[in-house]
This record gives structure tokens, C-alpha cells and sequence, in this order.
């Protein structure tokens, strides 16, 4: 009964213990102090975001090293159904799906012409290596659009968390958590 309680005042009173609320999302860097990446800013508007359509994206972002091909990435996606968070399934490299080489995965985008022209404008790379560098992308819009297949699996409320780890020690080296809602 005091679970029942507690899942339904918590989230009355505001941000989830440890995030950060921007009045749109709710955010964290999960990473530890010896992080090779940490996010320091985020924000998206508006919530819900509206696919396809616009969106607004803000973000600083820390790299404290060198980047290239030492790292694997875990993308873990829930998806709300019925009051719980399921867990969405790796499907062609969407949902939650571990990737040993996420540079070679930047670099497909990049040869497919997926980098958004909004990055570079403020110095982001699509693509592998990345230098030790603060980077820091003010309110930017971006248009997406999605296929009407996918339509149907989007809408609703998320839970994502994307980690990093260094390939040779497996260490958590990068973490950023949020929950936000998408409207097809």
C-alpha cells in the first residue's frame, strides 16, 4: 500500500530523486566523476514532442577525452503501456540494443546524409573522433519526420538511458538518463 502511495505523490510533486526538471523533461547525468563524457545542459520543446514536426533541442555537452573507437554504447528504451515501462525491443539498431562500434554506426549516418546541418553549425561532428572539447548547441530547431509504420510505436511516454563503457575495462565512462513524451 505504501508503494501504491508513493508512485502516485512522487510524481505529483515535481522532477524524479536525482533529475533535473526543465519544465519540459526531466533529465540526469548519470555518468561518475571519471566520466570521458558528461552532459551539464539539455532541454527539448515542446513537450509532448509532436512527430512528425519540430522541435527545439538545447544541450552542453563534455568530452574529456580523446574518442574514437574505445567505447560501446547501450541505448535502454521503455515505453509506458497500461501504468508500467516495457522495455523496447533492438530493432535494426532502434530501441534498446547494445552497439560494440558506435563509430562506425555515426559514420553510416553521416554517408547516408543523416547529420543534421544544425550540428556542424556549432561544431558538433556526426562522426568519430571526438577531442576533449565543451560543446555547447543553444535553442535549435530540427524537423523530423518518421514513416507512418513506426507512428503507432512512438506515441506515448519514454524512459531512455544511453550509457558508455570502455571496451578494454568495461567501466562506466558516460550516462544520461531522461523521461519524456511523444505525440504521433
Amino acid at each position: 500500500m505504501l508503494l501504491l502511495v508513493v508512485a502516485l505523490i512522487v510524481p505529483a510533486l515535481g522532477a524524479r530523486p536525482g533529475f533535473t526538471d526543465t519544465g519540459s523533461l526531466e533529465w540526469r547525468d548519470c555518468g561518475f566523476g571519471d566520466s570521458w563524457v558528461s552532459v551539464k545542459q539539455f532541454d527539448i520543446t515542446p513537450l509532448p514532442i509532436k512527430l512528425p514536426g519540430d522541435m527545439t533541442v538545447s544541450l552542453e555537452v563534455e568530452i574529456k577525452q580523446y574518442l574514437s573507437d574505445q567505447f560501446t554504447m547501450d541505448v535502454f528504451i521503455e515505453k509506458k503501456l497500461l501504468g508500467i515501462f516495457i522495455k523496447v525491443p533492438c530493432f535494426h539498431d532502434l530501441g534498446t540494443c547494445h552497439h560494440t562500434d558506435p563509430c562506425n554506426i555515426l559514420y553510416t549516418l553521416q554517408q547516408q546524409g543523416s547529420c543534421p546541418p544544425q550540428l556542424s553549425a556549432y561544431g558538433l561532428s556526426c562522426i568519430c573522433p571526438f577531442s576533449p572539447k565543451t560543446h555547447h548547441m543553444p535553442p535549435t530547431r530540427f524537423t523530423v519526420s518518421i514513416s507512418d509504420a513506426w507512428r503507432i510505436f512512438i506515441d506515448g511516454e519514454f524512459h531512455i538511458k544511453i550509457t558508455m563503457h570502455d571496451k578494454m575495462t568495461k567501466q562506466l565512462r558516460g550516462c544520461v538518463e531522461t523521461y519524456l513524451e511523444i505525440a504521433a
